[in-house]
C-alpha cells in the first residue's frame, strides 16, 4: 500500500511541477492564440520529449557523480538568452495566418535543456527519490521518471486546453497584438529572473 501511494504522490509531483507557470507553458499558451488548442499539442509534445532527454541525463549524471550547483546556474545564463531570442520572435507576431514557426523542436529543446532551474528541481528534488525508488523496485528510476512526466503532460494539457476556451476573445481585433506582446513580455521576465538568480548564487 505504500509503495501506490508513493508511485500517486510522484505522479503529483509531476502534475505540480507542470502546473508551475514558466517558459513552457507560456509558449504553449502562445501557440493556443496563435493556431489553436490542437498546435500546441506540438508545443506540449517537444517539451515532454525534451524534459525526458534532460531528465534522464541528469539521472544517469548524478546517479554515478556529485555535479555542483553552480554549474546548473551558469548554464540558466544561455537560457535566459534563448527566452529573449523566443520572446522576439513572438513580439513580431501581427496576424494569425503568420505560418512562420516560432516553437519548433530545436527551440523547445534548447529552453530546456539551458533551464537551470530544470536541473537543480531534478538534481535535489527528483534524483533523490528516484534513487530510493531504485532500490524499493528494479528499475525505479525509470518508473519515477514515466509518473513524473505523465504527470507533468496531464496538467501541462489540462491547463492550455482550459486556456484555449478563452481564444475567441483574445484574437479579437485589438486585443491580439496585446496578448502576443504580453506572452513575450512574460519569457523576458522568465530570463531576467534566470540572470538574477544565478547572479545572486554567484556573488553571495
Amino acid at each position: 500500500m505504500n509503495v501506490f501511494f508513493e508511485l500517486g504522490s510522484i505522479f503529483v509531483l509531476g502534475f505540480i511541477g507542470g502546473a508551475i507557470p514558466g517558459p513552457i507553458l507560456t509558449s504553449a499558451f502562445t501557440e493556443t492564440v496563435r493556431k489553436g488548442f490542437i498546435k500546441s499539442l506540438e508545443v506540449i509534445l517537444f517539451a515532454a520529449i525534451s524534459e525526458i532527454i534532460v531528465a534522464s541525463l541528469i539521472m544517469l549524471i548524478l546517479f554515478d557523480l556529485h555535479i555542483s550547483q553552480s554549474i546548473f546556474y551558469a548554464i540558466s545564463f544561455i537560457g535566459a538568452i534563448v527566452l529573449i531570442w523566443m520572446a522576439t520572435e513572438i513580439w513580431k507576431i501581427k496576424k494569425l495566418n503568420d505560418k512562420g514557426k516560432i516553437f519548433d523542436f530545436k527551440k523547445i529543446f534548447l529552453l530546456t535543456i539551458f533551464n537551470g532551474p530544470l536541473w537543480i528541481f531534478w538534481s535535489t528534488i527528483c534524483v533523490p527519490q528516484a534513487y530510493v525508488l531504485s532500490k524499493k523496485i528494479t528499475g525505479g528510476q525509470i518508473l519515477f521518471l514515466i509518473l513524473f512526466e505523465l504527470g507533468w503532460f496531464a496538467s501541462t494539457l489540462l491547463l492550455t486546453f482550459s486556456f484555449s476556451r478563452f481564444r475567441p476573445l483574445l484574437i479579437k481585433e485589438g486585443i491580439m497584438s496585446k496578448v502576443f506582446k504580453t506572452f513575450a513580455a512574460i519569457l523576458i521576465l522568465f530570463a531576467i529572473r534566470l540572470v538574477m538568480d544565478s547572479y545572486s548564487f554567484f556573488v553571495k
